[in-house]
């Protein structure tokens, strides 16, 4: 009796602790699945804030290349200005030499128009139908008469000569008024085009810098962004290290605590048969024969589903979908392992429990949103086996309840990481995900 409490309270004992142990896995694991998804989220934050950095700064290129090609055309606008100003500075010049120039015609003419109204006038005066007689008969000899008529000849070609000179004197003045004229156009030509470039480029340049600093405050401010993104990504990947370690420690010591189990039950099952043979050899030597134990009856399932060759039930009346391993998360929209398989039912389809076993967990966590967790021992191959429930509508069992296969656990939902109701269904050898469809009917 002594070797038979031993062994029955041990057992409870382990059992306890094995179960915590598990719980902790669990929890671990909650949050290390948390922590990778914080991780995943900062990575696509600091991916996105670095492409935003880049496209800004190849703004910010093309901001300052346009920049230099209008500084370039701003320095031949300016040159091509400097060019206007010299030539301005010498039609101004030529303009003053040719203002001279027609006040001195002017002058000329005046002078000349009045040269010719003298001798106009004084020829007027001396007209005469005897004028030519005169000439002739006032002369004394015939040296003087000759004098006089070359004389009369020299007055006339002089006034003819005057006169010409008058007309050469107005067209010059004609000519100079007309390229005085012509340079001032040109020079208000110039000017005013000097002043349109030169405004024009300057509001081109306005622009640029103005592009160019709104542009170097979208950098700064996706660097900062950036910064940000890559501390919290760092954290994150920080926080998420911590948590595998955690995981592998607690994983090494639910092995252990699995191996300790182990061998108490061998040593109890050693104990027992040691017992039992120890009373059939009394039992001989009393001639009473032992009395045996009547088998145990099996609970009978509580669901139609049919069941595999390793006793396990599928968990809800409904077919396959997304399969276990990688796949593009629908909604994290990235590439991660699918520790389970996911089967399509409408919201409020019954959950049964896939084998018996005792409830580890029952409740939110985290993307699974409601979960829950069954222990079934040793159930394949001599390793410990788990099987998950997530993504659950609502959970009618609790922590440490003993469940039969076939046994109403839950109702299929959306909660969590989900697009549509459906359950995620997994099944864990010595904690490590397998393809349940290998397992389950």
């Amino acid at each position: 009796m002594a070797v038979l409490s031993v062994a029955l309270v041990a057992p409870l004992a382990s059992a306890e602790t094995l179960s915590d142990l598990r719980n902790q896995v669990a929890d671990t694991r909650t949050k290390r699945n948390t922590a990778q998804d914080s991780v995943h989220s900062a990575q696509q934050n600091v991916n996105a804030a670095t492409q935003a950095l880049l496209t800004s700064q190849n703004e910010l290129e093309n901001a300052q290349a346009a920049l230099a090609d209008i500084s370039v055309e701003l320095d031949i606008a300016r040159e091509n200005d400097a060019r206007i100003a010299a030539e301005l500075e010498a039609a101004r010049a030529e303009l003053e030499l040719a203002k001279q120039r027609v006040a001195k015609a002017e002058a000329e003419v005046a002078a000349q128009v009045a040269l010719i109204g003298q001798a106009a006038r004084e020829s007027f005066q001396q007209q005469s139908d005897l004028r030519d007689l005169t000439v002739l008969f006032g002369a004394e000899t015939p040296a003087e008469m000759s004098q006089r008529l070359q004389w009369n000849t020299t007055v006339f070609d002089t006034q003819a000569a005057e006169k010409a000179r008058l007309d050469a004197v107005r067209d010059e003045l004609e000519a100079a008024r007309a390229l005085q004229a012509e340079i001032e156009a040109r020079i208000a030509g110039e000017k005013a085009e000097s002043e349109k470039s030169v405004a024009r480029i300057a509001q081109l340049e306005r622009q640029a810098e103005a592009q160019r600093a709104m542009v170097a405050r979208l950098v700064a401010a996706n660097e900062v962004a950036r910064t940000a993104a890559q501390s919290e990504l760092d954290a994150d990947e920080a926080a998420f290290r911590s948590l595998q370690a955690d995981e592998q420690r607690l994983q090494g010591e639910i092995q252990a605590e699995i191996a300790r189990i182990r061998a108490e039950e061998e040593a109890r099952r050693k104990a027992e048969e040691e017992a039992r043979r120890k009373a059939e050899q009394e039992a001989r030597d009393t001639q009473k024969p032992s009395s045996a134990q009547p088998p145990r009856a099996s609970t009978p399932s509580r669901s139609s589903s049919r069941v595999s060759a390793h006793g396990f039930q599928r968990p809800v009346n409904a077919n396959y979908g997304s399969p276990f391993g990688m796949r593009f998360h629908p909604i994290l929209k990235y590439w991660r392992m699918h520790n389970g398989v996911d089967l399509g039912a409408p919201t409020g389809t019954p959950i049964y429990a896939s084998q018996s076993g005792t409830v580890l967990k029952s409740g939110p966590n985290g993307g699974y949103g409601n979960f829950i967790l069954i222990g079934h021992g040793d159930a394949i191959n001599g390793k410990y086996v788990t099987t998950g429930y997530a993504h659950n509508s609502r959970n009618v069992v609790s922590v440490g309840q003993r469940v039969e296969r076939g046994q109403l656990i839950g109702y299929v939902g959306s909660t969590g990481l989900s697009t549509t109701p459906h359950l995620h269904f997994e099944l864990r050898l010595d904690g490590v995900p397998v393809n349940a469809v290998r397992y389950v009917a």
